[in-house]
């Protein structure tokens, strides 16, 4: 009799495994056909950063770079192609990999990487975003070093197929039933048409003052492993010759030289094929808050005075990497 009802468990247990695996999938599958079918919105750009960019100029960063660098202003004054890749929230590690995938498939002529002076401060979340990969993990299997930094577990939860849409369903469903709504990039360039208000300003400028005056008092470590991936990107431009530009874009308030700051700029000064420029102590941004949508980010007058100054800058410094 326990014999018996053994084996009965044996293949329920069985039964329900092969269920749960087929609903897995049949989710997953349609899942996936709807992230993938996004013409519009975050998923779509990511998408087509990380298959389809094949321009001569790419801008990596976060959402400063998407922001701040006029894709047609720039692709016009450079006379070449440009792609803005830049996105919401990323940091360091996400530029490699989409780094990684974009020079798989094409060796650009330039690249600009926009970084903030806390990429290389200890933060969980530039590890933890990186989950923005996950969909594509099965086209590029070069993303799998970056998806363990999730945690220890990701590759084996990657055994599921809705697992890596899991936090992607109600924008994917959004951005496909509201497609004709959402706003269109410009060759990845979003620009912000809104204007900071004077008041806004002074109370972000109260706190950056008591924020700045505290840190400076405080010991905080570098992120040694995002120091890692900083200098992996460096090396990969410098090794292929792709003349690169390291860009702190312009701040709303001038920034303090911190050890992180003067680190980012002695590794990119490092490589020969590394310029490095640091807008962030410009008095023709600094304290303009009419320029800036926000307390990070340029609106469309900002953006499209910065386009124009670092492309001049560009055209003029072309010669200096022969």
């Amino acid at each position: 009799m326990r014999s018996n009802d053994f084996i009965k468990f044996g293949k329920s247990l069985v039964i329900f495994i092969i269920v749960m695996v087929t609903v897995d999938y049949v989710i997953g599958f349609s899942l996936e056909k709807l992230y993938f079918s996004l013409k519009r919105g975050q998923f779509a750009q990511t998408t087509f950063s990380i298959d389809s960019t094949n321009q001569d100029v790419i801008i990596f960063g976060s959402s400063r770079a998407l922001h701040h660098y006029s894709s047609p202003i720039m692709a016009e004054k450079l006379g070449t192609n440009l792609y803005n890749a830049g996105r919401d929230g990323q940091f360091i590690p996400y530029y490699c990999a989409l780094q990684d995938a974009i020079l798989k498939r094409k060796i650009p002529k330039l690249i600009i990487l926009d970084v903030n002076v806390w990429e290389i401060a200890p933060n969980d979340e530039k590890y933890e975003k990186l989950s923005m990969l996950l969909p594509y993990i099965h086209n590029h299997p070069e993303f799998l070093k970056y998806i363990k930094e999730i945690s220890e577990w990701e590759h084996i939860k990657l055994f599921s197929k809705t697992y890596p849409y899991n936090s992607t369903v109600f924008v994917s469903l959004h951005d496909f039933l509201f497609s004709e709504s959402l706003p269109k990039d410009d060759n990845g360039y979003f620009p912000l048409d809104r204007t900071m208000s004077l008041g806004d300003f002074n109370n972000y400028k109260a706190k950056k003052i008591i924020y700045d005056a505290k840190r400076e008092k405080m010991k905080v470590p570098f992120d040694t492993k995002a120091i890692e991936y900083y200098d992996y990107f460096l090396k990969q431009v410098d090794s292929l010759r792709i003349p690169t530009y390291v860009v702190i874009s312009p701040t709303i308030l001038k920034e303090p030289s911190t050890k992180e700051k003067l680190l980012i700029e002695r590794m990119a000064k490092s490589h020969k094929y590394v310029r490095f420029l640091d807008y962030s102590s410009d008095p023709e941004y600094n304290n303009q808050y009419q320029k800036f949508a926000d307390e990070f980010h340029l609106n469309t007058q900002g953006a499209t005075e910065f386009s124009y100054e670092i492309s001049d800058y560009i055209n003029n410094d072309k010669t200096s990497f022969k």
